[in-house]
Parts: structure tokens; C-alpha cells; sequence
């Protein structure tokens, strides 16, 4: 007799799976077509309009007139920066011999390195300080002194630890002192970084 298998053949279980595999297809197009026609198109959003800003009736300008020593306070001269930021100097000139005090045009960017500062030479009588400070709005305390009549220039801010890689903008200076001065002879100092043991 023979041997009868509750198997079925070969040829059948290849024709089911791929009738599974055919019918998994069509049930899942149909599908995703159902989604697509049920769900609502995407409205846009609804966007909030900012409202405007009011415009200040007065704006201190970035780069301001040369300032003369004022008799009845500090002077305070707003640098003028790459960004809107407005920085701020307030100068305390121990000496009495600072004639005028203005902002300098800063380029993009660090041009000397944190806790040191480029002191050039414009004309007898004024000199160019670039020094970096970090970027937005600080208020600086630049006081003025003098060691055997040559300008020590001491800014107190806030600023790294040293030999650090933290990024800073350039801050620029012009001072006009009542007599000669020599650049090279200028010291510039920065307290708020240095050691105290």
C-alpha cells in the first residue's frame, strides 16, 4: 500500500506563501490608500506676528564724539563693536592729563590675545589701545595712572582663565593725553585675571 503524508505537496506550499505574500500587498495598498483619502490634507499652521518694536525717541550712537573729561563725574564712552552690542568704558583718570577719550572702529573678531592689548601710536599727543573683551554688552572700569610720566592703563574685566581658547571681540580705545605720550612706554594691565597669592 502506499504510504500516505499528511504533508501536503511542495508545489502547494510555494503557491500559498506567495498567494500570503499577494494578498499581504493588495491589503496593504488598499490600506494605505484609505489612510491617504481619510486623512485631511495639512492646514498651514497659524503664525504669530510679532509685534513691532517701538523705536527709541533717542539712540546713543555706537561710535560717539570724542568726550572731554567732564568736572562733575565719571566719563563713560560707548565702544563701537562689530555687533549691536554696546559695550561700555567707564574711564577714572587719576592723573588729570586724559584730554579726549573716544571709541575706536573694532574689526571682526579676537586681534590680540586675552589679558594683552596693542598699544599704537596715532599722533604725539594720542594713542590706539585694541584689547578683547567678551562679546556683548560689559560694562569695563579703565583706570588711568601714570609711572614716571608714562600712562598705565589698568582695565578691570571680566575675562578667562589664562591661556584659555574662549572666543572674545575686540575693544578699541583712542585717548588723547594733554602732552606727548610714547606708545611703547604705555603699560596696560588687566587686575581682574591676574594672580593674587
Amino acid at each position: 500500500m502506499p504510504s500516505s503524508s499528511s504533508r501536503p505537496p511542495a508545489g502547494n506550499i510555494v503557491a500559498a506563501g506567495i498567494l500570503s505574500i499577494a494578498l499581504a500587498i493588495v491589503v496593504g495598498t488598499a490600506a494605505l490608500g484609505a489612510v491617504r483619502q481619510v486623512a485631511p490634507s495639512p492646514s498651514p499652521s497659524p503664525v504669530a506676528t510679532p509685534a513691532p518694536t517701538p523705536t527709541p525717541s533717542h539712540v546713543t550712537p555706537a561710535t560717539p564724539a570724542p568726550t572731554v573729561a567732564p568736572s562733575d563725574g565719571p566719563i563713560v564712552v560707548v565702544l563701537d563693536t562689530v555687533d549691536q552690542n554696546d559695550p561700555r568704558v567707564v574711564v577714572d583718570d587719576q592723573t588729570g592729563t586724559l584730554a579726549d577719550i573716544l571709541s575706536g572702529h573694532a574689526g571682526d573678531g579676537m586681534s590680540v590675545r586675552w589679558n594683552t592689548a596693542n598699544v599704537d601710536q596715532i599722533d604725539p599727543r594720542s594713542i590706539r589701545v585694541t584689547w578683547v573683551g567678551f562679546p556683548g554688552e560689559e560694562t569695563v572700569v579703565l583706570t588711568i595712572d601714570s609711572d614716571g610720566g608714562a600712562p598705565v592703563l589698568v582695565f578691570d574685566q571680566k575675562a578667562p582663565y589664562a591661556n584659555t581658547d574662549a572666543l572674545g571681540a575686540d575693544r578699541v580705545l583712542i585717548l588723547t593725553f594733554d602732552d606727548n605720550v610714547d606708545a611703547s612706554k604705555v603699560e596696560v594691565a588687566f587686575p581682574s585675571v591676574e594672580a593674587s597669592f
